[in-house]
């Protein structure tokens, strides 16, 4: 499976969020998007899904135009993390996780998914969702999003709008390693992150962005210079170490 964007653009009356932006990706290919607050990170995600409609550009699923597959066609092939999901009912964390298998149908396999990434996340199935605190509904939603393709290999895409957010150093680790594990079967993945770091250990490709524009695209070595980091982030970044020891952060200086 590909997704694809040729020369995308996207604006909110005269606002420009993205201009120009061309990107290709495959299954198995796990591409991490880093940049600024407002570079267009998450309207990226909206229009790769389908949720919203570029100003002008294609957007293309195996070849085909997104808008020759039916919003029920491309759940089953594309499921998303928003940056906010917002819940006030008193679903059971079990309830929402089965949500994830909306896409395929009241199937009985959706109680066995259901417990399955419950103790993967170790999250209590019976607790109320909107009693838990932010992290815990975190790992709720990302067990909801990662139940939608279960099982499914290089079949589907998961395209996650910063999932570690709240996430304490433990459920970090285990949400890079499920990446690479998904990644590995054979499902394409694009994440939008901060943590320049993390970025490095998980990210075949690496998409730096600054004002709705590609500032560098390639791999972690071609990308994370210092030279494209001050670029894109507009601020004096300081890297410590070499190769896989390399320590990025922002200079204080």
């Amino acid at each position: 499976m590909k997704l694809k964007l040729n020369q995308i653009s996207y604006s909110v009356k005269s606002k420009k969020i993205l201009t120009g932006v061309d990107l290709e990706l495959r299954a198995g290919q796990t591409t991490v998007v880093l940049g600024p607050n407002g570079a267009g990170k998450s309207s990226l995600i909206k229009i790769l899904s389908g949720y919203l409609q570029p100003s002008s550009g294609e957007v293309l699923i195996d070849g085909q135009a997104v808008a020759a597959h039916s919003l029920a066609q491309r759940s089953q092939k594309i499921a998303v993390l928003t940056q906010r999901s917002s819940l006030d009912f008193p679903f059971t964390a079990r309830e929402v996780i089965q949500m994830g298998r909306t896409p395929f149908g009241i199937t009985d396999d959706r109680h066995g998914v259901a417990d399955e990434l419950l103790d993967v996340f170790g999250i209590s199935g019976g607790q109320s969702y909107i009693s838990m605190s932010g992290g815990e509904q975190q790992l709720v939603q990302l067990a909801r999003v990662f139940a939608q393709i279960w099982g499914r290999g290089e079949d589907v895409f998961l395209l996650l709008d910063e999932p570690m957010t709240a996430l304490d150093l433990r459920h970090q680790a285990l949400v890079a390693r499920l990446l690479e594990e998904k990644s590995q079967e054979g499902t394409g993945q694009l994440v939008v992150m901060h943590d320049i770091n993390l970025a490095a250990e998980i990210a075949d490709q690496i998409i730096l962005m600054s004002s709705g524009q590609i500032v560098a695209l390639g791999s972690v070595d071609e990308t994370l210079t210092v030279d494209n980091l001050e670029k894109t982030f507009n601020t004096p970044i300081l890297r410590i170490g070499e190769g896989s020891m390399r320590f990025y952060r922002a200079s204080l200086r």
